[in-house]
């Protein structure tokens, strides 16, 4: 396999700066990730020789969680550092995306890192000299200003503690400060001089419209736009994670749900009309990615039947436009505290590959691909399209207004089964893995399998993946839908 076919399968994009290395070892790594915070990011991806050689990682969960603490602990100043397993060829590999840094320069163990060429080296005197000079000179980010008569108890203790007990979040560090709560946001750069930054009022004040009221996030449901009453409307304010969850659960009341019928009963089973997670996907990166210092900015969600579309101030960066978001970039952040916040609460995982995260949850169930437009005047929208309706569909109750008749529409026939996809039907019980489907299917070839059998079989939508996010996983294991038990058991027309 190439470096460029191994960037694709991983998505991470074209032409990005990638270092191998076999083990995931701090030493090794934290050097590297120094370097490219320090310059224009780049990813270490770690259980693979530098001819791409897949070795993989033994034991990698352990691995990365040690990793991840061990950078969290020695990068100074902290930065959001993405860590994630994925699986390749049946071996599980650690990837590190790093951003390009905005807090340069950056250090490891006390040690300043750049790349040179395609090598990483300690930065020399007149390296950091250039660097120190140049962050002088850039202006403040709005996150990291002082916040207008913010105080800690203006903050959410239920909120904080979640940050504080994340599984992300260094326990060295909680118990390092014997409970000092400014000095556990300094650390993470919410704080400063003991005074709390704009970031932290956005992310953990109870009431932060108060003193900035871009801060508000207005979401409507309409039938049509040019209608003069909304079938709901909220404007919401309150910790940034919180009002996320309520935009969340304000689109899923207001979109219809897909309604199929299980084989085992005569019950409807429904399921949400957009992928959940690809819509959570997007409201994070409207927080992360907004632009805060715009007063007259802000978050908008707008409902209608045909589509859902989700809107934030501020462009797409330089050098980001549509094509890679497709492709997948390396992440350039607006608002890396907030950003770094969201990674450390597991609302963030793959940063620039965000975008990749959703077309494909997209195209997985089964809805049109979605649409992202940026506008330097007005920012960016993410659209997200209904399906023709071709089955029938039932809008949730929504408590603010009546809710609209249910459509009607003829559903759609049951996908033919080829004779391999029966047998393979027939033999699947409860949750299998294609080692065990291929002994029960008495098959030699694994390529016979994939083709003949399980691919035809996941595009009918007779069976699925336990994990769908991860289809190259080594732990992946195959199971059968509604669909599949009812032609199994002949129950469909």
């Amino acid at each position: 396999m190439t470096k460029d076919e191994l960037s694709k399968l991983l998505y991470l994009g074209e032409n990005q700066t990638i270092e191998f290395k076999v083990k995931a070892e701090l030493r090794v790594v934290g050097s590297n990730v120094c370097a490219f915070l320090n310059t224009r990011g780049g990813y270490v991806v770690c259980g693979i020789e530098d001819d791409t050689t897949i070795i993989g990682i033994e034991s990698a969960e352990v691995a990365k969680d040690k990793l991840e603490r061990g950078l969290m602990q020695h990068i100074l100043p902290t930065s959001l550092i993405s860590v994630e397993i994925q699986g390749v060829e049946d071996k599980q590999i650690i990837v590190v995306e790093v951003p390009a840094g905005k807090d340069i320069p950056y250090s490891f163990k006390n040690d300043i890192y750049i790349r040179e060429d395609a090598h990483t080296q300690k930065a020399d005197v007149e390296t950091i000299r250039d660097m120190v000079l140049r962050k002088q000179v850039e202006p403040e980010r709005w996150e990291r200003r002082f916040s207008d008569q913010a105080d800690v108890e203006d903050l959410s203790k239920p909120e904080l503690k979640k940050l504080f007990e994340s599984r992300r979040f260094s326990q060295e560090v909680i118990s390092d400060n014997h409970g000092d709560l400014l000095h556990s946001l300094q650390l993470v750069s919410l704080a400063k001089y003991g005074r709390l930054t704009n970031a932290a009022d956005i992310l953990f004040a109870k009431t932060p419209a108060q003193r900035h009221p871009q801060a508000r996030v207005r979401a409507v449901c309409y039938n049509k736009k040019s209608d003069d009453d909304y079938q709901d409307i909220q404007h919401m304010d309150g910790p940034l994670v919180v009002v996320l969850e309520k935009l969340l659960q304000f689109i899923e009341r207001n979109t219809p749900t897909k309604a199929h019928f299980s084989s085992e009963s005569a019950q409807r089973e429904e399921t949400a009309l957009y992928p959940t997670r690809a819509i959570r996907e997007g409201l994070v990166n409207a927080f992360a990615h907004r632009d805060y210092a715009n007063f007259s900015g802000g978050i908008k969600v707008e409902v209608s039947p045909e589509k859902v579309e989700i809107w934030n101030s501020g462009a797409f960066p330089e050098g980001i436009n549509e094509r890679a978001l497709e492709a997948g970039h390396i992440s350039i952040l607006r608002n890396p505290d907030i950003a770094h916040i969201l990674y450390l609460l597991l609302y963030m995982e793959k940063l620039g590959r965000g975008s990749v995260l959703i077309r494909e949850a997209c195209k997985r169930h089964g809805i049109p691909a979605p649409q992202w437009h940026s506008d330097v005047n007005t920012g960016v929208t993410l659209t997200f399209f209904a399906p023709e309706v071709t089955e029938q569909v039932t809008p949730q109750a929504t408590p603010q207004a009546t809710p609209q008749a249910t459509p009607q529409a003829t559903p759609q026939a049951t996908p033919q089964a080829t004779p391999q996809v029966i047998k393979l039907l027939q033999v699947l019980t409860n949750e299998m893995d294609r080692q065990q489907i291929q002994l029960a299917l008495g098959l030699k070839a694994r390529k016979n399998l994939r083709l003949t059998y399980l691919a035809p079989a996941l595009d009918s939508g007779f069976i699925e993946m336990t994990q769908p996010d991860s289809p190259k996983s080594p732990t992946q294991k195959y199971r059968l839908t509604p669909l599949g038990k009812a032609v199994k058991s002949g129950k469909t027309s």
